[in-house]
């Protein structure tokens, strides 16, 4: 509310471009692009058995990296050398997927999705029948990210012999227990014209933005590890010459602003062709030029006349770029909204089973106290045992998968389901964390814009701003002065402040006792103690604190407040 007041009242020219530049500096950019590449990267640790095919928690690298603006072909390269941290947040978490029979073919194909816009799941048991890509290109891949060859298992193939394979409507080319050589296995096709396949200027990757005329070397030449061919692998997806790399990232932007890409899918190119293809050129040129700096082209973007037009729903105008796709806010931007609107922290549990460390990491990890919703992850409660139950954390996991959020992410993915279902109003009017949003507690800011406001107009007007970011209509203004206009002279009580509402303490459950029945009790009496929601303040007179609890309620549960403007 207070930066909607700052923008409102602010006379200069260029006030919305000082408001971009100011929330490009925010950590809410990271916060906000966290989740998105969770999705892309199918980043999944679990907090029990984490070694199941789950990844490690590399969340708080990407996070990191977003904080400091990290250029995105060193985002990339870092990623793709998996150096680092397994288990406490370092790239080396991208790694970690042991249940598998060829993780680094997984792994390959993830990384040619989200940087190269290479859909080549079809290729990890046979040649891909609607791509260009063989079984051969993937597993070269992921014998570069090995370091040395790979051999195919017999569970990453279609079983029976050359006669069997020749009846099938997809191509059988290699045969289990085939060793794959490391080598880059697309030629010159990703570059552009002039550089042929193996050369590229003498500079690196970073240094050679934009040096035109300077003399061919090897990739070897360019290498801190001449020898290391996830190295070599890394600088061939991320070297300049390499148009695709920027395209792909430029689009990924512009999809996640306008609800529409350039080139549609966003991680498929096989068949697909930009509709602006010159739109595509600048924006990847611009991104090269400004060292892969993902702002730099947010703010290109967002200041677009475009982008500034109403959103709408005709698809028509929106495949013209005419005006951005109107669409729901996704799962964390709604559950992290609900908070700020009230205020609120999550005061939810920590992350793990683990709570008296007795457990290897092998079997368990901790992902912390999350504050906010890219931090959750899988509860991991398939045994169904009261005692392994997070209460307060379920509340936020509740909200988030009615609004397509993914508890595990076996797989990449970039466009979430938008389809509308019952769960997601049904979870906001009748969820916990809605009604926590909506009851005034002590730590609510409707209490203190309660306190504050000199008439039941200003309350109003007040909480319009804080949850919608808006005034009231005229219409709107006289329902709702109606409301909480009888009782407002006497609202408050003179009464001291209640109890706080805080994060849960914790109550000695863990895996080492979990099948006590007396574990089972403590966190049963824990979720009724959740479904209560936050203590009512004391500081207003009940009837008058639950009309107004009424009207910020009505307020959170309007599609306006799930919609992007």
């Amino acid at each position: 509310a207070a930066q909607v007041s700052e923008f409102v009242s602010d006379a200069r020219p260029d006030k919305r471009s000082r408001l971009i530049d100011d929330l490009l500096q925010q950590p809410g950019w990271a916060d906000n692009w966290v989740g998105y590449w969770q999705d892309v990267l199918a980043e999944n640790p679990n907090i029990l058995k984490p070694t199941l095919n789950n990844t490690g928690p590399f969340r708080w690298w990407i996070y990191e990296s977003l904080l400091d603006n990290k250029p995105l072909d060193r985002f990339a390269t870092e990623l793709i050398m998996m150096e680092g941290s397994t288990r406490y947040g370092g790239p080396a978490g991208f790694a970690v997927a042991s249940e598998n029979d060829a993780p680094l073919a997984a792994k390959a194909q993830n990384i040619g999705l989200a940087f190269l816009a290479f859909d080549m799941r079809c290729a990890r048991c046979h040649d891909a029948p609607a791509h260009r890509f063989t079984q051969e290109n993937l597993f070269n891949l992921a014998a570069m990210l090995h370091r040395g060859e790979q051999t195919l298992p017999k569970t990453s193939t279609i079983p029976g012999d050359d006669a069997a394979h020749a009846s099938l409507l997809v191509s059988v080319t290699l045969k289990p227990g085939q060793k794959i050589p490391a080598k880059w296995p697309f030629a010159d096709d990703l570059f552009a014209a002039g550089a042929t396949a193996g050369q590229f200027p003498q500079q690196g990757p970073s240094s050679a933005r934009g040096s035109e005329g300077a003399s061919p070397a090897s990739p070897s030449q360019l290498l801190l590890d001449p020898g290391d061919e996830r190295e070599e692998l890394a600088l061939r997806i991320t070297a300049p010459q390499n148009e695709r790399f920027a395209k792909v990232a430029v689009n990924r932007l512009w999809q996640r602003y306008f609800g529409r890409g350039i080139v549609e899918p966003v991680d498929d190119w096989e068949t697909a062709e930009p509709s602006h293809p010159e739109l595509l050129e600048w924006l990847a040129r611009e991104f090269v030029l400004h060292d892969y700096d993902l702002k730099h082209v947010a703010r290109l973007i967002v200041s677009s006349r475009a982008y500034q037009r109403a959103a709408t729903a005709d698809e028509e105008l929106v495949k013209l770029f005419a005006a951005p796709l109107k669409r729901r806010m996704s799962a964390e931007q709604v559950f992290d909204s609900l908070l700020a609107a009230a205020g609120k922290e999550p005061h939810v549990e920590e992350l793990t089973f683990d709570v008296d460390g007795s457990m290897q990491e092998t079997a368990a990890i901790h992902l912390g106290v999350p504050r906010r919703a890219w931090q959750f992850t899988s509860l991991s409660n398939e045994r169904d045992r009261p005692s392994l139950s997070l209460p307060y954390a379920q509340t936020a996991m509740d909200v988030l998968e009615a609004f397509g959020w993914r508890a595990s992410r076996q797989d990449p993915l970039t466009v979430r389901d938008r389809e509308p279902n019952v769960l997601a109003p049904a979870i906001l009017a009748n969820g916990i964390i809605g009604k926590r949003a909506a009851q005034l507690s002590e730590d609510s800011v409707f209490v203190a814009i309660a306190l504050e406001a000199k008439s039941p107009d200003q309350f109003v007007s007040r909480v319009m701003r804080q949850v919608l970011s808006r005034e009231p209509t005229a219409a709107e203004r006289e329902l709702l002065v109606e409301l909480i206009g009888e009782g407002f002279e006497t609202r408050k009580t003179g009464s001291p402040a209640g109890p706080r509402p805080g994060w849960p303490k914790r109550d000695g459950v863990s895996w080492s006792n979990h099948l006590s029945s007396e574990s089972n009790e403590l966190r049963v009496a824990r979720q009724k103690e959740v479904e209560k929601g936050d203590p009512p303040t004391t500081l207003l007179a009940a009837d008058w604190r639950e009309r107004a609890e009424d009207l910020v309620w009505t307020l959170l549960n309007s599609p306006e407040f799930v919609w992007i403007p």
